[in-house]
């Protein structure tokens, strides 16, 4: 629909209700606002319109308003405790630094709402403005009760900084990037490091654009609290019941569960047999002073998944050459012997629990700085003084 078409036919502009489901109560928690418009063809989804940079300003404005005030109207009529999602253009709002938003907002708790009901969804990447006057108008809004969402969150020119200066209640992640469902090690960098983030500033992950189960459970694997998508309910005109998915859901997560516990045994098994392994290695080879010699006799012996060995001494100094399986045969490279690995993540951590429980760790799976391959490194305590470091394919 052209500009006139939307601004001329106001009245036939009505909001829609995505829900919003949490993993621990199995319901659903919230519903985001989604604008659309009666047309002689159906019912025509709004987001073009809002997303077209050549619409003024005043018009997307208005739109906004009309849309927001109707689905205010509802939730003032709604008595379930559940949060409604008011998507904001924070280019646009900050025009009249956010006063037409505050006292809209304003007139309905004088109505008897609860603006603890209430969640202001921004996107951080796209502000074009002064970020700390976008700040202070979200302390404005929180101080009122309402919640702040950040849209997008890892999309575009997205900045962990700015994200911090909003101090947002929850983190809305798109999980279209995963359509093809060939998730990177990067993507999954990505997401590890959202929520870290989210849990360090105290703020819960939702993930949205879920479609179908693989993405739920890799949502739900990577701590989303909160699920929204077209797996779980399309937008729609009304407010679905609250429960309409409580057992599938409990299913699912059953399901998760079980997967994660099968993911977590293999883990488990794979740990103890290269803790065997090496203690058997360790016992049957004795330490001698050439160091490299004695990693080359430990790697011949190690499965072909293993293709790079190194030594370090407690302080994270590479005490030998990186060992490094080609095809069949092993080499010494010694171009990395006396460099210090202690700032790599968890380093220290895991030497004080290898001391701690005088066995080996295997991590998680991670992206190798040398190669961009997806490896795993299993760590193994030779003595208190020597640490041992396979990298595992």
């Amino acid at each position: 629909m052209n500009t006139l078409e939307v601004m001329t036919n106001l009245n036939k502009v009505i909001p829609y209700f995505q829900a919003i489901f949490s993993a621990d109560s199995h319901t659903i928690i919230g519903y985001e606002v989604l604008a659309r418009i009666e047309t002689d063809d159906g019912i025509v989804s709004l987001g073009p319109f809002f997303h077209d940079p050549t619409i003024p300003m005043e018009f997307s404005l208005e739109v906004d308003a009309f849309i927001h005030e109707k689905a205010l109207e509802i939730i003032l009529n709604n008595k379930e405790n559940v949060l409604l999602f008011l998507n904001v253009n924070a280019n646009y709002v900050m025009i009249d630094n956010g006063e037409g938003l505050l006292s809209r907002l304003l007139t309905f708790r004088e109505r008897g709402l609860m603006l603890s009901k209430i969640v202001i969804e921004l996107t951080e990447h796209n502000v074009n403005g002064d970020m700390l006057m976008v700040a202070a108008l979200c302390q404005k809004i929180k101080a009122l009760g309402v919640k702040i969402a950040i849209d997008d969150v890892g999309v575009g020119a997205s900045n962990l900084d700015r994200i911090g200066m909003l101090e947002p209640d929850i983190l809305k992640v798109d999980i279209h990037a995963l359509k093809s469902n060939q998730q990177t090690t990067s993507y999954d960098g990505v997401l590890y490091s959202l929520s870290l983030l989210a849990r360090k500033i105290g703020a819960e992950l939702l993930f949205e654009g879920i479609e179908n189960s693989d993405q739920f459970y890799y949502s739900w694997s990577k701590n989303a609290r909160y699920y929204q998508g077209y797996f779980f309910s399309k937008p729609q005109g009304i407010l679905i019941e609250k429960n309409i998915l409580k057992e599938r859901f409990k299913k699912d997560i059953y399901h998760f569960i079980e997967l994660e516990r099968k993911k977590y045994k293999l883990d488990y098994q794979l740990s103890h047999l290269l803790n065997e392994k090496l203690n058997s290695l360790t016992q049957s080879v004795p330490i001698d002073h050439n160091l490299d010699e004695w990693l080359y006799k430990i790697a011949v012996n190690l499965k072909e998944e293993c293709f790079r060995i190194y030594i370090t001494d407690k302080n994270g100094y590479q005490m030998t050459s990186n060992g490094m399986r080609v095809n069949e045969d092993w080499m010494l490279l010694p171009a990395l012997k006396g460099r210090n690995w202690s700032w790599r993540p968890f380093f220290i951590e895991n030497l004080i629990r290898m001391d701690e429980e005088n066995k080996g760790i295997l991590s998680d799976v991670y992206s190798d700085i040398e190669t961009s391959e997806s490896v795993r490194t299993f760590s193994f305590p030779i003595d208190h003084q020597l640490y041992l470091f396979i990298d595992i394919r």
